[in-house]
């Protein structure tokens, strides 16, 4: 590409965002405001890992109440084999298909397979994975071989397994299940989480190809749940916790999903609100992230001892929280001296700007007291809880206050 002048640098970044504010943006708008489920009665669709868990739940959404032609792939032919029966018994459609997905060979058979049976397949959703949680030094060099030949490699057999036909028509719908750990790194996360990041990696790469090539109609959805009850998470003696986002059920999560995919949304955050945590993790600093991270209470907490061995189980850090409210002395004397300082004010020849002016100064010191509170909490790993009400205290009382954390701080060290 021929080298541009300066002139026609700034030019053509006036033109970019032009187009930005008055076509890009409207189109996206435009779209999000027409944005309605598509029919899929009588088309088909591919679901990997359906045997069990959010794959089965979203088997039996797309074929029991969208009417689709459902093609459960799975590596386990019995479960498998029962999905597949458990649906048609309920007037749905559907065939079970036995895959290793890490097999590109048997993966492109499979695929021949289901298009000799139902046709044209519409949409292909790749949602088979495995999970091993342990610290980095645990986790065998097979585990997290597994881990990329199952998660990643699956995926990418799955995808070109299908992809041919959509290409040659200029039409079809990839869906990739992510994961809020293909955002997020977490502790015991090092053979799951890298897996979930290259999940998106792969659907932005294809997706970007397919608009260079000129190949729009192919849509490409990638799916972010947070985690849900279903066997892969729960036979693995981990469960995530956090305060504000729901272990949600395989039933609830898989009927977001399915909504999502029919919607044919780009990315999709279960729940949606979770969106912005990814947001605010892209814009903000290492500490401010930490900070965030222990707020929300992200991480994944052993409840066995099946697979993480006791000798090497992570203790996760735990706050020892202290508060000691003031003695009722100083709850009465800080009122009092406000008082007394309000009519010596009235009854004085102090001239409104001075008495405004002290008060400001006592509050600035306050103030400054209070954060300096917040710091030792800080220092003495005081939960958020806790370093609000220290905060709290010393803003209303000042250095008693104060002085109550820092005799525990000098106590405790």
């Amino acid at each position: 590409m021929a080298r541009i002048s300066r002139y026609e640098l700034f030019c053509s970044t006036i033109g970019a965002l032009l187009h930005v504010f008055f076509v890009a943006l409207p189109k996206d708008f435009w779209r999000w405001r027409k944005m309605t489920q598509k029919d899929v009665r009588g088309k088909t669709i591919v679901i990997t890992g359906a045997a069990s868990g959010l794959g089965k739940a979203m088997a039996e959404l797309f074929a029991i109440e969208h009417g689709a032609k459902v093609a459960i792939v799975d590596i386990n032919s019995h479960d498998a084999s029962e999905a597949a029966k458990e649906i048609n018994e309920r007037n749905g459609v559907a065939l079970s298909w036995t895959c290793d997905i890490s097999n590109a060979e048997q993966m492109n058979k499979c695929a021949e397979e289901i298009r000799a049976e139902f046709g044209q397949v519409d949409i292909v959703v790749c949602n088979a994975a495995i999970l091993f949680f342990g610290h980095a030094l645990q986790l065998s060099a097979l585990e997290l071989q597994k881990s990329v030949n199952v998660n990643i490699m699956g995926t990418i057999n799955t995808i070109r397994a299908f992809l041919r036909p959509m290409e040659e028509r200029n039409e079809g719908h990839i869906v990739a299940i992510s994961s809020i750990a293909g955002y997020c790194g977490e502790t015991y996360g090092l053979a799951y989480c890298p897996s979930k990041f290259a999940i998106r990696g792969v659907m932005e790469c294809l997706q970007m190809e397919m608009k260079d090539r000129g190949l729009n109609a192919i849509k490409f959805t990638t799916i972010c749940p947070y985690f849900a009850r279903t066997p892969m998470i729960l036979n693995k003696g981990m469960r995530p916790t956090s305060l504000f986002f729901p272990f949600m059920s395989a039933k609830r999560c898989s009927k977001e999903i399915v909504d999502a995919i029919l919607k044919e949304k780009i990315i999709a955050f279960v729940p949606e609100y979770l969106s912005i945590v990814t947001s605010l993790k892209n814009l903000t600093s290492n500490n401010v992230r930490m900070a965030g991270r222990e707020y929300l209470n992200c991480r994944y907490e052993p409840i066995t001892k099946s697979d993480i061995d006791h000798d090497k189980m992570l203790t996760l850090s735990k706050t020892t929280d202290y508060f000691q409210s003031l003695d009722l002395f100083w709850k009465l004397v800080t009122p009092i001296i406000f008082i007394t300082a309000t009519i010596w004010w009235i009854t004085s020849q102090l001239s409104a700007l001075m008495f405004i002016g002290l008060l400001l100064l006592a509050f600035l010191s306050r103030s400054f007291a209070a954060i300096y509170a917040v710091i030792l909490c800080d220092q003495l790993e005081f939960s958020f809880l806790c370093t609000f009400k220290w905060f709290a205290q010393t803003v209303l009382f000042g250095l008693p206050s104060l002085l109550l954390l820092l005799h525990y701080k000098v106590k405790t060290s």
